[in-house]
């Protein structure tokens, strides 16, 4: 059977991919961190870097089509040089939307982060829309004498509009190296359609999980009130953390209400830089 021209037109159109690049690299000049390299191919982008109260760099990384699309691949690489602080955010949550072939969504980040140096990842929500499909893969190197921290969220999916686990597939690998060694892996595979997820143990009935990793600061945290053990910050039913074995501090944390799990990351999130990285709570407009 042959297609007929705006047959084939049409089918072609369905395959088209976006391949989104973003390449940075920061160190520091005159005693400021500073963006001193950047590579940038749409859909990716980032805006104008600037300087938070405590000296950090802070860069919001920008998809201006609003919404990852089936068979887009995102390149992301980060490096972070000697002494520089920075904090990496996205301007908003990723929505990703379904293919009309089933193509996933990929997305590849390296980050790199040189002693003395401090890269913080906080991107927004993760939104898998019905029928989407969606990869990714986070390495991170952290050299001996630097620090990392990172969090993610996912939703699972558009809840207000009856989407409640209605995308294909979601995956996401998380491995973070200190000085070439292992200290954190994380592995997700989320198949709602072949496997029920919303069961205690799982995702529990919860709309909205997080999870996070932070790699460097003091081998321990002491209790305010003196007592044996680690105090890490916590909010009962919802968020959890710890130290694993090799030294990584890791956070777990699961909601019903997005605002919950928000609120609960934030206060997370300021405790932990405060115990690990000795710096202010971030002030962050978006």
């Amino acid at each position: 059977m042959t297609l007929a021209p705006a047959t084939v037109a049409l089918s072609e159109a369905g395959r088209s991919t976006r391949e989104g690049v973003l390449h940075l690299q920061f160190g520091v000049r005159g005693g400021r961190t500073v963006l001193t390299r950047d590579v940038q191919k749409a859909p990716l982008m980032v805006v104008r870097p600037f300087e938070l109260p405590c000296g950090t760099l802070m860069a919001f990384v920008v998809n201006p089509t609003g919404g990852v699309l089936g068979g887009d691949h995102a390149d992301i690489r980060v490096t972070v040089g000697e002494g520089a602080r920075v904090l990496l955010l996205t301007q908003s949550a990723t929505r990703v939307q379904p293919h009309p072939e089933g193509l996933e969504a990929v997305q590849d980040v390296q980050f790199s982060v040189a002693e003395g140096g401090r890269l913080e990842y906080h991107p927004e929500r993760t939104i898998p829309f019905a029928g989407s499909a969606f990869r990714q893969s986070v390495q991170v190197d952290v050299a001996e004498g630097a620090q990392f921290g990172m969090t993610e969220s996912l939703a699972v999916g558009r809840v207000a509009m009856g989407e409640r686990l209605q995308f294909r597939q979601y995956r996401s690998r998380v491995e973070v190296r200190l000085a070439g060694r292992p200290v954190a892996l994380e592995r997700v595979d989320l198949r709602p359609q072949e496997e029920a997820l919303d069961v205690p143990g799982l995702l529990g009935g919860r709309a909205f999980s997080a999870s996070g990793v932070w790699v460097g600061g003091p081998d321990r945290v002491g209790r305010q009130d003196g007592t044996d053990g680690e105090d890490w910050p916590g909010v009962p039913g919802i968020l959890a953390c710890g130290r694993n074995h090799a030294g990584a501090v890791w956070l777990r944390a699961a909601a019903e209400r997005g605002p919950d799990l928000d609120a609960a990351l934030t206060t997370a999130r300021d405790a932990l830089r405060c115990s690990l990285f000795g710096a202010a709570p971030l002030r962050v407009r978006r």
